[in-house]
């Protein structure tokens, strides 16, 4: 049986907050809310930048980011991994509470290829801090 200690359910902009800690200000890591949003609202667009492979993701209003491929964590062959995939953390707990729920991506996915995915706690994975 594995323990974990109780820091509540959403940590966006707390002490637990890897993004609010370390940039400060209104700086903190997005929520499972967020990312929704994200997956939901936007358009995701397989492209290359710099030479960095990722999507672009498109708001309504226009506006864009881009979240780079990344590497995963327990892929055997991270160079392969880190060419089609991206995983970012957000600041919400998952089910069971030894997760937290990440947004996931497939960079050659036909599809829009983006969704919220649990995954356990103790493994290091990417933050895309947002601000207020």
């Amino acid at each position: 049986s594995e323990e974990y200690q109780d820091i509540g359910s959403d940590i966006s902009g707390t002490d637990y907050d890897v993004a609010h800690v370390k940039w400060g200000g209104n700086w903190r890591m997005p929520t499972e809310e967020e990312f929704e949003e994200l997956a939901k609202k936007c358009s995701w667009n397989g492209t290359e930048i710099n030479g960095v492979k990722g999507k672009l993701v498109t708001g309504p209003n226009g506006n864009s980011i881009f979240l780079p491929c990344t590497e995963m964590p327990s892929s055997a062959d991270s160079t392969a991994a880190t060419s089609i995939y991206g995983i970012y953390w957000s600041a919400t707990l998952g089910i069971p509470r030894a997760y937290a729920v990440c947004l996931l991506f497939i960079y050659n996915d036909i599809v829009s290829g983006d969704r919220c995915w649990n995954a356990r706690r103790d493994i290091g994975l990417v933050v895309r801090p947002v601000m207020d």
